[in-house]
Protein backbone atom coordinates (compact mmCIF):
# COMPACT_ATOMS: atom_id res chain seq x y z
CA UNK A 1 0.00 0.00 0.00
CA UNK A 2 2.87 2.37 0.81
CA UNK A 3 4.39 1.56 -2.58
CA UNK A 4 1.12 2.45 -4.28
CA UNK A 5 0.80 5.75 -2.40
CA UNK A 6 4.34 6.73 -3.47
CA UNK A 7 3.52 5.78 -7.05
CA UNK A 8 0.36 7.86 -6.94
CA UNK A 9 2.24 10.89 -5.63
CA UNK A 10 4.71 10.56 -8.49
CA UNK A 11 1.80 10.13 -10.91
CA UNK A 12 0.20 13.38 -9.69
CA UNK A 13 3.36 15.36 -10.39
CA UNK A 14 3.03 19.03 -9.45
CA UNK A 15 -0.25 18.35 -7.63
CA UNK A 16 1.39 15.88 -5.22
CA UNK A 17 2.33 18.62 -2.72
CA UNK A 18 -1.38 19.34 -2.19
CA UNK A 19 -2.07 15.67 -1.54
CA UNK A 20 0.88 15.48 0.87
CA UNK A 21 -0.54 18.45 2.77
CA UNK A 22 -3.92 16.69 2.76
CA UNK A 23 -2.21 13.65 4.34
CA UNK A 24 -0.86 15.86 7.15
CA UNK A 25 -4.27 17.41 7.81
CA UNK A 26 -5.88 13.97 7.67
CA UNK A 27 -3.34 12.68 10.21
CA UNK A 28 -4.20 15.38 12.75
CA UNK A 29 -7.91 15.00 12.08
CA UNK A 30 -7.58 11.28 12.74
CA UNK A 31 -5.68 11.87 15.97
CA UNK A 32 -8.38 14.23 17.23
CA UNK A 33 -10.90 11.38 16.99
CA UNK A 34 -9.34 9.99 20.16
CA UNK A 35 -9.97 13.15 22.19
CA UNK A 36 -13.50 12.17 23.34
CA UNK A 37 -12.19 8.77 24.44
CA UNK A 38 -9.42 10.23 26.58
CA UNK A 39 -11.84 12.83 27.96
CA UNK A 40 -14.17 9.98 28.93
CA UNK A 41 -11.22 8.22 30.61
CA UNK A 42 -10.46 11.42 32.54
CA UNK A 43 -14.08 11.71 33.70
CA UNK A 44 -14.36 8.02 34.59
CA UNK A 45 -11.21 8.29 36.71
CA UNK A 46 -12.48 11.35 38.61
CA UNK A 47 -16.01 10.01 39.03
CA UNK A 48 -14.84 6.63 40.35
CA UNK A 49 -12.43 8.34 42.76
CA UNK A 50 -15.19 10.75 43.91
CA UNK A 51 -13.09 13.78 42.89
CA UNK A 52 -15.21 14.93 39.93
CA UNK A 53 -16.34 18.58 39.95
CA UNK A 54 -18.48 20.81 37.75
CA UNK A 55 -15.26 22.32 36.48
CA UNK A 56 -14.22 18.87 35.14
CA UNK A 57 -17.46 18.71 33.17
CA UNK A 58 -16.83 22.17 31.68
CA UNK A 59 -13.25 21.28 30.75
CA UNK A 60 -14.41 18.03 29.16
CA UNK A 61 -17.18 19.72 27.20
CA UNK A 62 -14.87 22.46 25.91
CA UNK A 63 -12.20 19.89 24.94
CA UNK A 64 -14.67 17.73 23.00
CA UNK A 65 -16.31 20.75 21.34
CA UNK A 66 -12.94 22.22 20.36
CA UNK A 67 -11.75 18.89 18.94
CA UNK A 68 -14.93 18.54 16.86
CA UNK A 69 -14.59 22.09 15.53
CA UNK A 70 -10.93 21.60 14.64
CA UNK A 71 -11.75 18.25 13.04
CA UNK A 72 -14.40 19.90 10.85
CA UNK A 73 -11.90 22.52 9.69
CA UNK A 74 -9.20 19.94 9.06
CA UNK A 75 -11.61 17.67 7.22
CA UNK A 76 -12.79 20.53 5.04
CA UNK A 77 -9.16 21.36 4.30
CA UNK A 78 -7.94 17.92 3.29
CA UNK A 79 -11.07 17.05 1.31
CA UNK A 80 -10.75 20.31 -0.59
CA UNK A 81 -7.07 19.72 -1.28
CA UNK A 82 -7.66 16.16 -2.46
CA UNK A 83 -10.76 17.01 -4.47
CA UNK A 84 -9.32 19.99 -6.32
CA UNK A 85 -6.08 18.09 -6.97
CA UNK A 86 -8.04 15.26 -8.60
CA UNK A 87 -10.19 17.56 -10.73
CA UNK A 88 -7.33 19.77 -11.90
CA UNK A 89 -4.97 16.85 -12.49
CA UNK A 90 -7.43 14.87 -14.61
CA UNK A 91 -8.43 18.01 -16.56
CA UNK A 92 -4.78 18.64 -17.37
CA UNK A 93 -4.13 15.01 -18.31
CA UNK A 94 -7.20 14.78 -20.56
CA UNK A 95 -5.98 17.82 -22.49
CA UNK A 96 -2.42 16.44 -22.58
CA UNK A 97 -3.48 13.02 -23.86
CA UNK A 98 -5.76 14.68 -26.41
CA UNK A 99 -2.78 16.65 -27.68
CA UNK A 100 -0.75 13.45 -27.72
CA UNK A 101 -3.42 11.60 -29.75
CA UNK A 102 -2.88 13.86 -32.74
CA UNK A 103 0.79 12.93 -32.69
CA UNK A 104 0.15 9.17 -32.63
CA UNK A 105 0.61 7.28 -35.90
CA UNK A 106 -2.84 6.65 -37.36
CA UNK A 107 -2.08 2.92 -37.26
CA UNK A 108 -2.58 3.10 -33.49
CA UNK A 109 -6.27 3.87 -34.01
CA UNK A 110 -6.63 0.97 -36.49
CA UNK A 111 -5.43 -1.77 -34.16
CA UNK A 112 -8.54 -2.29 -32.05
CA UNK A 113 -7.52 0.43 -29.60
CA UNK A 114 -10.68 2.53 -29.83
CA UNK A 115 -12.38 0.92 -26.84
CA UNK A 116 -9.20 1.07 -24.78
CA UNK A 117 -8.59 4.76 -25.59
CA UNK A 118 -12.22 5.68 -24.87
CA UNK A 119 -12.13 3.84 -21.54
CA UNK A 120 -8.90 5.56 -20.46
CA UNK A 121 -10.14 9.09 -21.20
CA UNK A 122 -13.65 8.60 -19.84
CA UNK A 123 -13.91 5.72 -17.35
CA UNK A 124 -10.36 5.55 -15.94
CA UNK A 125 -9.74 9.28 -15.59
CA UNK A 126 -13.21 9.79 -14.13
CA UNK A 127 -12.59 7.02 -11.59
CA UNK A 128 -9.28 8.59 -10.55
CA UNK A 129 -10.93 12.02 -10.31
CA UNK A 130 -14.12 11.11 -8.45
CA UNK A 131 -13.28 8.00 -6.45
CA UNK A 132 -9.60 7.17 -6.31
CA UNK A 133 -7.99 10.34 -4.99
CA UNK A 134 -10.93 11.13 -2.68
CA UNK A 135 -10.43 7.73 -1.00
CA UNK A 136 -6.81 8.41 -0.11
CA UNK A 137 -7.48 9.92 3.31
CA UNK A 138 -9.34 6.74 4.31
CA UNK A 139 -6.31 4.68 3.33
CA UNK A 140 -4.01 7.01 5.28
CA UNK A 141 -6.32 6.90 8.30
CA UNK A 142 -6.29 3.11 8.20
CA UNK A 143 -2.50 2.94 8.11
CA UNK A 144 -2.23 5.54 10.90
CA UNK A 145 -4.69 3.58 13.03
CA UNK A 146 -2.57 0.44 12.75
CA UNK A 147 0.59 2.24 13.84
CA UNK A 148 -0.60 4.64 16.52
CA UNK A 149 -3.43 2.46 17.78
CA UNK A 150 -0.98 -0.32 18.59
CA UNK A 151 1.41 2.11 20.29
CA UNK A 152 -1.35 3.69 22.44
CA UNK A 153 -2.74 0.31 23.52
CA UNK A 154 0.71 -1.05 24.41
CA UNK A 155 1.52 2.07 26.47
CA UNK A 156 -1.76 1.88 28.39
CA UNK A 157 -1.79 -1.90 28.89
CA UNK A 158 0.74 -4.17 27.15
CA UNK A 159 -1.58 -7.19 27.39
CA UNK A 160 -4.34 -5.52 25.36
CA UNK A 161 -1.65 -4.03 23.12
CA UNK A 162 -0.43 -7.52 22.21
CA UNK A 163 -3.99 -8.56 21.36
CA UNK A 164 -4.37 -5.58 19.03
CA UNK A 165 -0.97 -6.23 17.41
CA UNK A 166 -1.93 -9.87 16.82
CA UNK A 167 -5.27 -8.73 15.36
CA UNK A 168 -3.55 -6.26 13.01
CA UNK A 169 -0.94 -8.85 11.99
CA UNK A 170 -3.59 -11.49 11.17
CA UNK A 171 -5.69 -8.96 9.27
CA UNK A 172 -2.69 -7.86 7.20
CA UNK A 173 -1.94 -11.44 6.14
CA UNK A 174 -5.50 -11.73 4.86
CA UNK A 175 -5.21 -8.24 3.40
CA UNK A 176 -2.26 -9.33 1.23
CA UNK A 177 -4.41 -12.18 -0.12
CA UNK A 178 -7.15 -9.70 -0.93
CA UNK A 179 -4.63 -7.30 -2.51
CA UNK A 180 -3.29 -10.02 -4.83
CA UNK A 181 -6.80 -11.01 -5.89
CA UNK A 182 -7.78 -7.38 -6.47
CA UNK A 183 -4.73 -6.75 -8.63
CA UNK A 184 -5.50 -9.73 -10.86
CA UNK A 185 -9.21 -9.03 -11.16
CA UNK A 186 -8.88 -5.27 -11.74
CA UNK A 187 -6.81 -5.90 -14.88
CA UNK A 188 -9.43 -8.33 -16.16
CA UNK A 189 -12.11 -5.77 -15.35
CA UNK A 190 -10.29 -3.04 -17.31
CA UNK A 191 -9.82 -5.25 -20.38
CA UNK A 192 -13.45 -6.33 -20.39
CA UNK A 193 -14.60 -2.75 -19.92
CA UNK A 194 -12.57 -1.69 -22.97
CA UNK A 195 -14.13 -4.52 -24.99
CA UNK A 196 -17.60 -3.43 -23.92
CA UNK A 197 -16.98 0.20 -24.86
CA UNK A 198 -15.56 -0.83 -28.24
CA UNK A 199 -18.56 -3.06 -28.97
CA UNK A 200 -21.07 -0.34 -28.04
CA UNK A 201 -19.23 2.37 -30.04
CA UNK A 202 -19.00 0.10 -33.10
CA UNK A 203 -22.69 -0.77 -32.85
CA UNK A 204 -23.80 2.86 -32.57
CA UNK A 205 -21.52 4.06 -35.38
CA UNK A 206 -22.69 1.28 -37.68
CA UNK A 207 -26.38 1.50 -36.77
CA UNK A 208 -27.56 2.96 -40.13
CA UNK A 209 -25.87 0.09 -42.01
CA UNK A 210 -27.11 -2.49 -39.51
CA UNK A 211 -30.70 -1.26 -39.85
CA UNK A 212 -30.57 -0.97 -43.64
CA UNK A 213 -29.54 -4.64 -43.92
CA UNK A 214 -32.00 -5.72 -41.22
CA UNK A 215 -29.21 -7.12 -39.06
CA UNK A 216 -29.97 -5.26 -35.84
CA UNK A 217 -30.51 -8.49 -33.91
CA UNK A 218 -27.33 -10.12 -35.21
CA UNK A 219 -25.09 -7.16 -34.41
CA UNK A 220 -26.86 -6.55 -31.11
CA UNK A 221 -25.70 -10.04 -30.13
CA UNK A 222 -22.10 -8.74 -30.17
CA UNK A 223 -23.01 -6.00 -27.69
CA UNK A 224 -25.11 -8.44 -25.65
CA UNK A 225 -22.19 -10.87 -25.46
CA UNK A 226 -19.87 -8.06 -24.31
CA UNK A 227 -22.40 -7.05 -21.63
CA UNK A 228 -22.79 -10.67 -20.53
CA UNK A 229 -19.01 -11.10 -20.25
CA UNK A 230 -18.79 -7.88 -18.21
CA UNK A 231 -21.55 -9.15 -15.92
CA UNK A 232 -19.84 -12.54 -15.59
CA UNK A 233 -16.47 -11.00 -14.65
CA UNK A 234 -18.14 -8.63 -12.15
CA UNK A 235 -19.98 -11.50 -10.42
CA UNK A 236 -16.89 -13.70 -10.58
CA UNK A 237 -14.86 -10.99 -8.85
CA UNK A 238 -17.48 -10.59 -6.13
CA UNK A 239 -17.56 -14.35 -5.55
CA UNK A 240 -13.78 -14.52 -5.27
CA UNK A 241 -13.59 -11.40 -3.09
CA UNK A 242 -16.16 -12.50 -0.50
CA UNK A 243 -13.98 -15.12 1.31
CA UNK A 244 -10.89 -12.92 1.92
CA UNK A 245 -12.98 -9.83 2.69
CA UNK A 246 -15.17 -11.76 5.13
CA UNK A 247 -12.11 -13.26 6.81
CA UNK A 248 -10.55 -9.79 6.98
CA UNK A 249 -13.60 -8.47 8.82
CA UNK A 250 -13.68 -11.57 11.03
CA UNK A 251 -10.17 -10.77 12.28
CA UNK A 252 -11.46 -7.51 13.80
CA UNK A 253 -14.61 -9.13 15.14
CA UNK A 254 -12.49 -11.74 16.92
CA UNK A 255 -10.01 -9.09 18.08
CA UNK A 256 -12.84 -6.92 19.44
CA UNK A 257 -14.53 -9.86 21.21
CA UNK A 258 -11.24 -11.02 22.72
CA UNK A 259 -10.41 -7.48 23.91
CA UNK A 260 -13.84 -7.07 25.55
CA UNK A 261 -13.47 -10.45 27.24
CA UNK A 262 -9.98 -9.69 28.56
CA UNK A 263 -10.60 -6.14 29.79
CA UNK A 264 -13.77 -7.16 31.65
CA UNK A 265 -11.90 -10.09 33.18
CA UNK A 266 -8.95 -7.86 34.16
CA UNK A 267 -11.35 -5.32 35.61
CA UNK A 268 -13.33 -7.96 37.51
CA UNK A 269 -10.22 -9.55 39.03
CA UNK A 270 -8.68 -6.17 39.85
CA UNK A 271 -5.66 -6.28 37.54
CA UNK A 272 -6.99 -3.27 35.61
CA UNK A 273 -8.46 -0.07 36.94
CA UNK A 274 -12.18 0.28 36.32
CA UNK A 275 -11.73 3.63 34.50
CA UNK A 276 -9.17 2.04 32.15
CA UNK A 277 -11.51 -0.87 31.53
CA UNK A 278 -14.35 1.48 30.59
CA UNK A 279 -12.02 3.48 28.33
CA UNK A 280 -10.89 0.29 26.54
CA UNK A 281 -14.51 -0.81 25.99
CA UNK A 282 -15.10 2.43 24.11
CA UNK A 283 -11.68 2.73 22.47
CA UNK A 284 -11.67 -0.75 20.92
CA UNK A 285 -14.66 0.06 18.71
CA UNK A 286 -12.95 3.23 17.45
CA UNK A 287 -9.50 1.89 16.71
CA UNK A 288 -10.53 -0.91 14.34
CA UNK A 289 -13.05 1.12 12.30
CA UNK A 290 -10.56 2.85 9.92
CA UNK A 291 -8.57 -0.36 9.49
CA UNK A 292 -11.72 -2.27 8.58
CA UNK A 293 -12.49 0.42 6.00
CA UNK A 294 -9.03 -0.16 4.56
CA UNK A 295 -10.24 -3.50 3.17
CA UNK A 296 -12.96 -1.82 1.12
CA UNK A 297 -10.62 0.95 0.00
CA UNK A 298 -8.12 -1.65 -1.12
CA UNK A 299 -10.45 -2.71 -3.94
CA UNK A 300 -10.70 0.92 -5.02
CA UNK A 301 -6.92 1.28 -4.93
CA UNK A 302 -6.46 -1.82 -7.09
CA UNK A 303 -8.89 -0.52 -9.71
CA UNK A 304 -7.13 2.84 -9.57
CA UNK A 305 -3.76 1.11 -10.00
CA UNK A 306 -5.05 -0.72 -13.08
CA UNK A 307 -6.37 2.60 -14.43
CA UNK A 308 -2.95 4.16 -13.89
CA UNK A 309 -1.28 1.20 -15.63
CA UNK A 310 -3.49 1.62 -18.68
CA UNK A 311 -3.05 5.40 -18.75
CA UNK A 312 0.73 5.16 -18.42
CA UNK A 313 0.80 2.54 -21.20
CA UNK A 314 -1.00 5.07 -23.40
CA UNK A 315 1.63 7.66 -22.55
CA UNK A 316 4.36 5.26 -23.66
CA UNK A 317 2.96 4.90 -27.19
CA UNK A 318 5.69 6.40 -29.42
CA UNK A 319 4.65 9.72 -30.95
CA UNK A 320 5.31 10.12 -34.64
CA UNK A 321 7.15 13.46 -34.37
CA UNK A 322 9.19 12.79 -31.23
CA UNK A 323 12.39 13.95 -32.95
CA UNK A 324 10.70 16.61 -35.06
CA UNK A 325 11.55 20.31 -34.99
CA UNK A 326 9.42 23.41 -35.46
CA UNK A 327 10.45 24.44 -38.96
CA UNK A 328 9.10 27.46 -40.82
CA UNK A 329 8.81 26.69 -44.53
CA UNK A 330 9.80 29.23 -47.16
CA UNK A 331 8.22 27.41 -50.08
CA UNK A 332 5.37 24.94 -50.47
CA UNK A 333 6.17 22.41 -53.17
CA UNK A 334 5.78 18.67 -52.50
CA UNK A 335 8.06 15.84 -53.57
CA UNK A 336 7.99 12.05 -53.19
CA UNK A 337 11.40 10.39 -53.59
CA UNK A 338 11.40 6.61 -54.12
CA UNK A 339 8.59 6.17 -51.58
CA UNK A 340 7.58 2.66 -50.54
CA UNK A 341 4.92 2.25 -47.88
CA UNK A 342 2.80 -0.53 -46.39
CA UNK A 343 0.12 -0.40 -43.71
CA UNK A 344 0.92 -3.92 -42.61
CA UNK A 345 2.68 -6.54 -44.76
CA UNK A 346 1.26 -5.74 -48.19
CA UNK A 347 2.94 -2.82 -49.95
CA UNK A 348 0.45 -0.04 -50.73
CA UNK A 349 2.91 2.27 -52.52
CA UNK A 350 5.88 0.91 -54.46
CA UNK A 351 8.88 3.08 -55.27
CA UNK A 352 6.86 6.21 -56.20
CA UNK A 353 8.57 9.47 -57.18
CA UNK A 354 6.99 12.74 -58.35
CA UNK A 355 7.03 16.50 -57.74
CA UNK A 356 4.15 18.90 -57.11
CA UNK A 357 5.39 22.41 -57.95
CA UNK A 358 4.35 25.30 -55.70
CA UNK A 359 1.04 26.96 -56.62
CA UNK A 360 0.14 24.23 -59.11
CA UNK A 361 -2.67 21.67 -59.34
CA UNK A 362 -1.86 17.96 -59.30
CA UNK A 363 -4.59 15.33 -59.64
CA UNK A 364 -4.32 11.74 -58.40
CA UNK A 365 -6.26 9.28 -60.55
CA UNK A 366 -6.74 5.53 -60.21
CA UNK A 367 -9.04 2.74 -59.19
CA UNK A 368 -10.23 2.37 -55.60
CA UNK A 369 -7.45 0.97 -53.45
CA UNK A 370 -4.70 2.06 -55.83
CA UNK A 371 -3.00 4.27 -53.20
CA UNK A 372 -4.36 7.79 -53.88
CA UNK A 373 -5.57 8.45 -50.34
CA UNK A 374 -2.37 6.94 -48.94
CA UNK A 375 -0.35 9.58 -50.82
CA UNK A 376 -2.46 12.35 -49.21
CA UNK A 377 -2.04 10.72 -45.78
CA UNK A 378 1.73 10.59 -46.17
CA UNK A 379 1.86 14.27 -47.12
CA UNK A 380 0.08 15.03 -43.82
CA UNK A 381 2.33 12.53 -42.04
CA UNK A 382 -0.51 10.45 -40.67
CA UNK A 383 1.96 7.60 -41.23
CA UNK A 384 5.68 7.51 -41.94
CA UNK A 385 7.13 5.86 -45.02
CA UNK A 386 9.25 2.73 -44.67
CA UNK A 387 11.54 3.69 -47.55
CA UNK A 388 12.19 6.93 -49.40
CA UNK A 389 11.35 10.51 -48.50
CA UNK A 390 8.33 12.81 -48.49
CA UNK A 391 9.45 16.42 -48.80
CA UNK A 392 7.35 19.55 -48.23
CA UNK A 393 9.07 22.82 -49.07
CA UNK A 394 12.29 20.85 -49.54
CA UNK A 395 12.18 19.53 -45.95
CA UNK A 396 11.69 15.86 -45.07
CA UNK A 397 8.41 15.66 -43.11
CA UNK A 398 10.14 13.35 -40.60
CA UNK A 399 12.27 16.33 -39.52
CA UNK A 400 9.19 18.42 -38.66
CA UNK A 401 6.74 18.41 -35.79
CA UNK A 402 3.17 17.58 -36.77
CA UNK A 403 2.05 21.10 -35.81
CA UNK A 404 4.68 22.87 -37.93
CA UNK A 405 3.75 20.67 -40.90
CA UNK A 406 -0.02 20.68 -40.63
CA UNK A 407 -0.34 24.44 -40.08
CA UNK A 408 0.63 24.68 -43.76
CA UNK A 409 -1.99 22.17 -44.93
CA UNK A 410 -5.78 22.37 -45.29
CA UNK A 411 -7.80 19.28 -46.11
CA UNK A 412 -11.30 18.98 -47.51
CA UNK A 413 -12.47 15.41 -47.17
CA UNK A 414 -15.21 13.80 -49.21
CA UNK A 415 -16.78 12.58 -45.99
CA UNK A 416 -17.10 15.65 -43.76
CA UNK A 417 -17.16 15.52 -39.97
CA UNK A 418 -18.54 18.47 -37.99
CA UNK A 419 -18.30 18.68 -34.22
CA UNK A 420 -21.31 18.85 -31.92
CA UNK A 421 -20.97 22.61 -31.59
CA UNK A 422 -22.18 25.81 -33.23
CA UNK A 423 -21.72 26.58 -36.91
CA UNK A 424 -19.47 29.47 -35.83
CA UNK A 425 -17.12 27.26 -33.82
CA UNK A 426 -17.01 24.60 -36.52
CA UNK A 427 -15.80 27.19 -39.02
CA UNK A 428 -13.41 28.75 -36.47
CA UNK A 429 -11.83 25.31 -36.12
CA UNK A 430 -9.67 26.45 -39.04
CA UNK A 431 -8.52 29.54 -37.10
CA UNK A 432 -9.57 29.61 -33.41
CA UNK A 433 -8.69 33.29 -32.91
CA UNK A 434 -10.65 34.49 -35.97
CA UNK A 435 -13.09 37.38 -35.55
CA UNK A 436 -16.76 37.02 -36.40
CA UNK A 437 -16.28 39.19 -39.49
CA UNK A 438 -13.50 36.89 -40.72
CA UNK A 439 -15.77 33.87 -40.23
CA UNK A 440 -18.58 35.53 -42.19
CA UNK A 441 -16.18 36.48 -44.99
CA UNK A 442 -14.97 32.86 -45.23
CA UNK A 443 -18.57 31.60 -45.20
CA UNK A 444 -19.47 33.95 -48.05
CA UNK A 445 -16.55 32.71 -50.12
CA UNK A 446 -17.61 29.12 -49.38
CA UNK A 447 -21.17 29.94 -50.52
CA UNK A 448 -22.66 28.91 -47.16
CA UNK A 449 -23.42 32.30 -45.55
CA UNK A 450 -26.91 32.42 -47.07
CA UNK A 451 -28.15 29.08 -45.70
CA UNK A 452 -26.46 29.69 -42.34
CA UNK A 453 -28.44 32.92 -41.82
CA UNK A 454 -31.64 30.92 -42.40
CA UNK A 455 -30.84 28.48 -39.57
CA UNK A 456 -32.80 28.96 -36.28
CA UNK A 457 -29.90 30.68 -34.48
CA UNK A 458 -27.77 31.61 -37.46
CA UNK A 459 -24.08 31.12 -36.77
CA UNK A 460 -24.91 30.07 -33.19
CA UNK A 461 -26.99 27.09 -34.33
CA UNK A 462 -25.84 23.75 -32.93
CA UNK A 463 -25.18 21.30 -35.77
CA UNK A 464 -25.41 18.06 -33.79
CA UNK A 465 -22.82 15.30 -33.60
CA UNK A 466 -21.14 14.86 -36.98
CA UNK A 467 -23.27 17.71 -38.36
CA UNK A 468 -26.38 15.52 -38.24
CA UNK A 469 -28.79 18.48 -38.61
CA UNK A 470 -27.31 19.59 -41.95
CA UNK A 471 -27.36 18.10 -45.43
CA UNK A 472 -24.27 16.62 -47.03
CA UNK A 473 -23.79 19.63 -49.30
CA UNK A 474 -24.20 22.09 -46.41
CA UNK A 475 -21.63 20.23 -44.32
CA UNK A 476 -19.26 20.19 -47.26
CA UNK A 477 -19.48 23.95 -47.73
CA UNK A 478 -18.89 24.57 -44.00
CA UNK A 479 -15.78 22.37 -44.19
CA UNK A 480 -14.57 24.46 -47.15
CA UNK A 481 -15.29 27.65 -45.19
CA UNK A 482 -13.03 26.55 -42.35
CA UNK A 483 -10.33 25.62 -44.88
CA UNK A 484 -10.64 29.09 -46.45
CA UNK A 485 -10.40 30.65 -42.99
CA UNK A 486 -7.23 28.66 -42.21
CA UNK A 487 -5.72 29.98 -45.47
CA UNK A 488 -3.01 27.31 -45.62
CA UNK A 489 -0.67 27.35 -48.63
CA UNK A 490 -1.21 23.62 -49.37
CA UNK A 491 -4.67 22.19 -50.10
CA UNK A 492 -5.47 18.47 -50.17
CA UNK A 493 -8.85 17.88 -51.78
CA UNK A 494 -10.63 14.54 -51.72
CA UNK A 495 -12.97 15.63 -54.47
CA UNK A 496 -15.82 17.18 -52.59
CA UNK A 497 -18.46 16.99 -55.32
CA UNK A 498 -18.31 13.22 -55.81
CA UNK A 499 -21.46 12.43 -53.83
CA UNK A 500 -23.64 15.57 -53.86
CA UNK A 501 -26.59 16.67 -55.93
CA UNK A 502 -26.12 19.01 -58.94
CA UNK A 503 -27.36 22.11 -57.10
CA UNK A 504 -24.90 21.64 -54.23
CA UNK A 505 -22.18 20.68 -56.70
CA UNK A 506 -22.47 24.10 -58.36
CA UNK A 507 -22.07 25.92 -55.01
CA UNK A 508 -19.24 23.66 -53.90
CA UNK A 509 -17.31 24.12 -57.13
CA UNK A 510 -17.58 27.89 -56.71
CA UNK A 511 -16.40 27.57 -53.10
CA UNK A 512 -13.44 25.41 -54.11
CA UNK A 513 -12.45 27.99 -56.70
CA UNK A 514 -12.13 30.53 -53.87
CA UNK A 515 -10.24 28.04 -51.69
CA UNK A 516 -7.49 27.06 -54.14
CA UNK A 517 -6.43 30.47 -55.45
CA UNK A 518 -2.62 30.69 -55.44
CA UNK A 519 -2.31 27.41 -53.51
CA UNK A 520 -0.41 24.18 -54.00
CA UNK A 521 -3.31 21.85 -54.75
CA UNK A 522 -3.41 18.03 -54.67
CA UNK A 523 -6.76 16.56 -55.76
CA UNK A 524 -7.90 12.97 -55.36
CA UNK A 525 -10.04 12.81 -58.48
CA UNK A 526 -13.29 10.84 -58.71
CA UNK A 527 -14.83 12.76 -61.61
CA UNK A 528 -12.24 13.08 -64.35
CA UNK A 529 -14.09 15.99 -65.93
CA UNK A 530 -13.12 18.19 -62.96
CA UNK A 531 -9.36 17.79 -63.48
CA UNK A 532 -8.99 18.55 -67.17
CA UNK A 533 -7.24 21.81 -66.31
CA UNK A 534 -4.78 20.23 -63.84
CA UNK A 535 -1.11 21.12 -64.34
CA UNK A 536 -0.30 17.43 -64.04
CA UNK A 537 -2.24 14.20 -63.59
CA UNK A 538 -0.68 11.22 -61.82
CA UNK A 539 -2.20 7.83 -62.64
CA UNK A 540 -1.74 5.34 -59.78
CA UNK A 541 -2.29 1.62 -60.25
CA UNK A 542 -1.71 -0.96 -57.50
CA UNK A 543 0.63 1.40 -55.67
CA UNK A 544 2.74 2.36 -58.67
CA UNK A 545 2.91 5.58 -60.68
CA UNK A 546 2.22 4.36 -64.23
CA UNK A 547 1.42 7.61 -66.08
CA UNK A 548 2.10 11.31 -65.61
CA UNK A 549 1.16 14.34 -67.71
CA UNK A 550 -1.59 16.82 -68.58
CA UNK A 551 -5.04 15.72 -69.71
CA UNK A 552 -4.16 16.37 -73.35
CA UNK A 553 -0.86 14.49 -73.11
CA UNK A 554 -2.43 11.48 -71.43
CA UNK A 555 -5.31 11.33 -73.90
CA UNK A 556 -2.76 10.94 -76.71
CA UNK A 557 -1.35 7.83 -75.03
CA UNK A 558 -2.95 4.42 -75.18
CA UNK A 559 -2.84 4.04 -71.43
CA UNK A 560 -5.00 3.60 -68.37
CA UNK A 561 -5.99 7.27 -68.15
CA UNK A 562 -7.55 7.28 -71.62
CA UNK A 563 -9.33 4.02 -70.85
CA UNK A 564 -10.70 5.50 -67.59
CA UNK A 565 -11.82 8.61 -69.46
CA UNK A 566 -13.62 6.57 -72.13
CA UNK A 567 -15.34 4.45 -69.47
CA UNK A 568 -16.42 7.61 -67.65
CA UNK A 569 -17.87 9.09 -70.83
CA UNK A 570 -19.74 5.85 -71.50
CA UNK A 571 -21.06 5.78 -67.94
CA UNK A 572 -22.40 9.34 -68.25
CA UNK A 573 -24.91 8.09 -70.84
CA UNK A 574 -26.06 5.19 -68.67
CA UNK A 575 -29.69 5.10 -67.56
CA UNK A 576 -32.21 2.62 -66.22
CA UNK A 577 -34.57 1.36 -68.92
CA UNK A 578 -37.98 -0.23 -68.59
CA UNK A 579 -38.90 -3.57 -70.12
CA UNK A 580 -40.80 -1.79 -72.93
CA UNK A 581 -37.72 0.23 -73.92
CA UNK A 582 -35.53 -2.81 -74.45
Amino acid sequence: MFKFIMRLLKFLGEYSHRVKLAFVLSFFENMLKFVPIFVAWYLFTNILSNTATLNDAWISGVAISASLLIRCLLQRGFLRLQGTSGVEFTARERIAIGDRFKRFPMSFFNEGNLGNVTSVVTVDMTFIEETGISALHKVVNGLIAILFGSVILVVIDWRIGLVSIATFAASQLVFQWFQKLGKEQSKIRQRQQASLVAAVVEYIRGLPIIKSFNMAGDKAKTVKDAIEKTRYHAINFEEKAVPPLSLYMDCFAIGTALTVLLVTSFGFYGSMELSVMLMFLIFIFYIYAPVKALGVQSAIMRVMEAAMDRYEALQKVPIIDEKGQDIKLNRFDIEFKDVTFSYEKTETLKDISFKVPEKSMTALVGASGSGKTTIANLIMRFWDVQHGEVLVGGVNVKQMTCDSLLKNVSVVFQKVYLFNDTVLNNIKFGKPDATFDEVVEAAKKARCHEFITLLPDGYDTMVGEGGSTLSGGEKQRISIARAILKDAPIILLDEATASVDPDNEKHIQMAISELVKNKTLVVIAHRLSTIRSADQILVIDEGRLIQKGTHAELMEQDGQYRHLWEKRMTARGWRITSEDEK
